[in-house]
């Protein structure tokens, strides 16, 4: 086994299961608790009878609808198995030993088990009463730094920082340097926001991030997306 290998813990989800215990509100998971929309229920109950079918490794149907709902170019959408997956993707295509790997602390729990999983570094910057300190996070860039990762809004502590400054972040960012903009709860935010997606379009180390977990209530099936440059 690789030696960076041995100290990566397993990922722990909230409890799938309460036992003899009351119904409770579950909070672990950031759950929708409307689940699914009855379109949505229809249309994959619709296809239960095609299971013994492989599905299209490309996803180009779902790229494409992607495409026509957010106003951009299908063959620059990557489609996972959530966005954990694309994380982890990430991490292991820019980083590896001898790289860092920098996120704000309380930021998602799935950036550092990404980053040791490829050998990386994991750099945690300080926050700003739980929210992304922009300062703090380029005071923490050294030439090691292969990828940035950003939850915006973040999870778990639901802080938010405006587009501005997400922008002068990634101004700041070395041009060899990744920038992952994590928006899983982008349907969620107000204001003045950034989602990533035009960012991407213009900047060829921008990967945006987004899932069909929270808003669409699917986490059950693990239906995340990225968007970036042809070349990522």
């Amino acid at each position: 086994m690789k030696p960076y290998l041995q100290g990566l813990h397993a990922y722990v989800a909230g409890k799938a299961s309460l036992g003899d215990r009351p119904v409770v509100a579950k909070l672990s998971s950031n759950e929708n608790p409307f689940g699914a929309s009855p379109k949505a229920i229809a249309a994959m109950t619709q296809v239960l009878g095609n299971s013994h079918l492989y599905p299209d490794p490309a996803a180009t149907a779902l790229r494409e609808a992607i495409g026509a709902l957010h106003a951009i170019e299908p063959d620059r959408i990557i489609c996972g198995t959530g966005s954990d997956e694309l994380i982890h993707l990430v991490a292991g295509a820019f980083a590896g030993v001898g790289d860092e790997i920098l996120y704000v602390r309380h930021g998602f729990v799935v950036y550092e088990m990404a980053a040791r999983r490829v050998g990386a570094t994991p750099v945690v910057a300080a926050d700003d009463d739980y929210a992304c300190n922009v300062d703090a996070v380029l005071a923490a860039v050294t030439p090691r730094t292969r990828v940035v990762f950003l939850a915006n809004p973040n999870n778990p502590t639901g802080t938010l920082i405006t587009a501005s400054e997400v922008r002068r972040l990634h101004a700041a960012l070395p041009g060899d340097c990744v920038f992952a903009l994590d928006a899983a709860y982008a349907e969620f935010a107000e204001g003045e926001y950034e989602d990533g997606l035009a960012l991407a379009r213009q900047f060829p180390n921008v990967v945006a991030l987004r899932t069909f977990s929270k808003i669409y209530g699917l986490a059950a099936q693990r239906i995340g997306w990225a968007y970036a440059a042809p070349a990522l």
